[in-house]
């Protein structure tokens, strides 16, 4: 599969990958320096083939508070959420944003990429309330312009100004040149910036409009460091349907005020219970790149594996996330084995850096 912006990776010179089916670039000019350039100025992502499903209707809030972790019904219009389709042991199905189009009657989940067929299906398979699920994912591009020029550049192109925006809130426009636009103050990077969500056959023009004001190019690789370099989990990697958001680290997304929810009874019981493992960051005191899959030693005892890990741009040693067994402390030395070597390391609490860098 290919984006609608595919012609203008190749005409870029970009390196292409096949991620999760799809053709996408995983870097332009190196990874390196799209990530920096992200974090001192702006960087542009292709993120179209994420899922964009509107569910509708008059008892939708109901459906979405009963299929989702936090409270939906209570949401204003211009809100975002982050939160999670739980299976019924608590496992995250997928990690997602929820925008409150119209409270009570019309909402938008954008969903992982590779997971969209599936929780298309599950949410459907979940709808004892007649709502209206559309998949509008094939005719939706979604541009994630990141870091902290976004806003001259986006006032360059669509002469909207980012500080009407609150993080994590969205606004709707309509551009004579662009056609109708959904703005929101989110991101996968930690540098600040915007996602902009339109009609797929007005992509192009609005990707060259930002990279003629400034915007560098990114790719998957750089997304993916950025992300790291910020302890945000990629589902598949350092959360699934085996990983509870508490386990995860990922408590502030789940309600548990909320008197019902899909795997709120074994949320309930695992923190009655006690957690045995929790995500953590682990940053390498020795050289070394750690990688999904090392095991995290203590005293030649296994006490955990690296779920996420690469080499740090801005920290030039080696980071990870990894489930460490819960009694390890911020700041306590572990081992990291790397092709049969310990390497010592150190358990942080992400982010391992701040978001944004003076050039």
């Amino acid at each position: 599969m290919r984006t609608v912006l595919y012609d203008e990776h190749v005409r870029l010179g970009a390196k292409i990958v096949d991620f999760h089916g799809w053709e996408m670039p995983v870097w332009y000019s190196g990874i390196k320096d799209e990530h920096m350039a992200t974090r001192t100025a702006a960087g542009l992502f292709d993120a179209s083939h994420m899922g964009e499903l509107f569910v509708s209707g008059q008892d939708c809030a109901s459906f979405l508070d009963r299929i989702l972790t936090r409270q939906i019904a209570p949401m204003k219009p211009g809100k975002v959420l982050y939160t999670f389709f739980l299976n019924d042991k608590g496992g995250i199905i997928d990690d997602l944003t929820v925008y409150c189009i119209t409270p009570g009657i019309r909402y938008m989940l954008c969903v992982n990429a590779s997971n969209t067929e599936n929780d298309l299906a599950w949410i459907r398979s979940q709808n004892q309330e007649n709502s209206i699920i559309e998949d509008r994912s094939p005719g939706t591009a979604l541009l994630a312009l990141q870091g902290p020029d976004s806003a001259r550049i986006l006032g360059d192109c669509l002469k909207f100004d980012l500080d009407s925006l609150r993080y994590f809130t969205f606004a709707e426009l309509e551009s004579s040149g662009y056609g109708r636009l959904l703005i929101s103050k989110t991101g996968y990077t930690g540098a600040g910036g915007v996602e902009i969500f339109l009609q797929a056959d007005h992509a192009p023009r609005l990707w060259r409009c930002l990279i003629d004001a400034g915007a560098v190019p990114c790719g998957l690789g750089a997304r993916d460091t950025l992300r790291l370099e910020m302890g945000y989990p990629l589902h598949g990697n350092d959360i699934d349907e085996g990983t509870t958001p508490l386990e995860a680290h990922l408590d502030f997304a789940v309600d548990m005020d909320k008197p019902h929810f899909i795997g709120r009874e074994a949320l309930a019981e695992q923190l009655h219970k006690g957690l045995g493992r929790r995500l953590s960051g682990v940053e390498l005191l020795d050289k070394g790149v750690p990688r999904q899959g090392f095991l995290c030693l203590k005293d030649d005892e296994q006490v955990g594996v690296i779920t996420s890990g690469s080499i740090s741009p801005v920290l030039g040693r080696g980071i990870a996330l990894a489930y460490l067994d819960s009694s390890f402390q911020y700041g306590e030395e572990i081992a990291v084995e790397v092709r049969s070597k310990q390497l010592r390391a150190v358990v942080k609490k992400p982010p391992f850096v701040s978001g944004t860098l003076s050039k």
